[in-house]
């Protein structure tokens, strides 16, 4: 099975975009299934409000670290190899979350586990951008994965507390199980790496890694994404304790997290042909109204209005940012790479600002400063387009 696997490299456009796909979508998965429960398990854990945010903080930091550097460095370093290292080391650290025992302990595992997934992501872009396919259908297979790794989890979850209530098995068994598969989907896209053809690096040059250009150039891409993505972090580390405060249990948090990204993989497919600044300015506003929609419900099924909404947001925000950097900039992996950097150092702020608010003044409140965020996210967006008319898309 595998040789066969191997020998698709008979086919390098058609093929290597299908595998592209494929690794897009297990990483995805894998870390969906993980995102979805560490707020559960840190407070299993012992973790009050401030310390969920604080462990989902230390994640998105190594993340913003990695993204930054590796970004960076897709340039100059050898693209396999930083595929090779991220695949193996991410396999690793998730394996590794299972043995967390205290919410220090899962911090550090999860801030490995964040630096190992920055490791890769400008790598995948590049290989989109040689193989001269669509970036929103590509962009597609990430919410795809989301919803792959919410189900599996809906899976695991409703196995364990319906089908095998009736068995003797520890309240962890969950978790495990979880972590187990994430890993396991690393370990198979580390495998379809290895029958993916080299592709060359511009150059050779070494990576300035504090030159400040890139980000000068597309400041209010990465602002304005930046501003949204606190807003959203807020809201997504204690988007699991909301539903189940609403009444939810487990595997009914994963299946209302479900309905986002599996809208998400049908629009992404279609956002090509639109234009990028519009994209964006769609993807903001609705991104507020899907905030303030969570903000009124009184049971966990209400939610799925406010998921359409921000299914439909975050597919034209990505995707028109994404596709704007790779247009307008010469060292396309780097460009969109930092995208990712942009969304891991909100995810920082997101995360302490969300337990902070849940703490102080509840969770609705954190749904509300979701929605403002998404609309300073545009208005930095429109302000740069009107200062600057004429001048950003060349």
């Amino acid at each position: 099975m595998f040789y066969k696997l191997y020998h698709l490299n008979t086919y390098p456009f058609i093929k290597r975009l299908m595998r592209l796909n494929a690794i897009q979508l297990l990483t995805n998965s894998a870390i969906m299934m993980s995102v979805l429960f560490i707020p559960l398990l840190a407070q299993a854990l012992g973790a009050s409000g401030s310390e969920i945010g604080i462990i989902v903080a230390v994640y998105g930091l190594m993340l913003f670290i990695s993204t930054y550097i590796f970004s960076r460095a897709v340039e100059s370093l050898p693209p396999k190899t930083l595929l090779y290292a991220g695949f193996l080391s991410a396999t690793a650290m998730f394996f590794l979350q299972m043995f967390a025992y205290d919410p220090f302990s899962l911090g550090v595992i999860r801030a490995l586990a964040g630096f190992s997934i920055g490791i890769y992501p400008a790598v995948m872009i590049l290989y989109v951008i040689n193989s001269r396919k669509s970036i929103g259908e590509f962009s597609s297979y990430m919410p795809l994965g989301w919803a792959v790794g919410d189900m599996t989890v809906f899976v695991v979850a409703a196995y364990l507390e319906v089908f095998a209530a009736d068995k003797v098995s520890a309240p962890g068994d969950v978790y495990r199980d979880v972590f187990a598969l994430a890993s396991l989907f690393f370990a198979v896209s580390f495998l379809i790496a290895l029958t993916l053809p080299d592709i060359g690096v511009k150059s050779k040059k070494k990576g300035d890694y504090f030159s400040t250009a890139v980000l000068k150039k597309n400041r209010d891409i990465y602002f304005g994404f930046f501003l949204r993505q606190i807003g959203a972090n807020s809201v997504w580390v204690i988007f699991p304790l909301y539903l189940v405060f609403l009444g939810a249990n487990k595997y009914e948090v994963a299946l209302v997290y479900t309905i986002n990204p599996v809208l998400q993989f049908f629009i992404m497919r279609k956002l090509d042909k639109y234009d990028t600044k519009s994209l964006i300015h769609v993807g903001d506003l609705f991104s507020a109204a899907a905030f303030v929609a969570l903000i009124p419900i009184t049971i966990y099924y209400q939610a799925v209005a406010g998921m359409i909404l921000i299914a439909v947001s975050y597919a034209c925000l990505y995707v028109g940012s994404t596709a704007f950097l790779i247009k307008n900039n010469e060292d396309k992996g780097t460009a969109a790479g930092l995208l990712n950097s942009s969304i891991a150092l909100a995810s920082i702020i997101g995360s302490i600002l969300g337990g902070i608010i849940l703490e102080l003044f509840g969770f609705r409140a954190v749904m509300a400063s979701g929605a403002i965020f998404a609309v300073l996210g545009y208005v930095v967006v429109r302000f740069k387009k009107v200062e600057k008319e004429g001048n950003l898309i060349k």
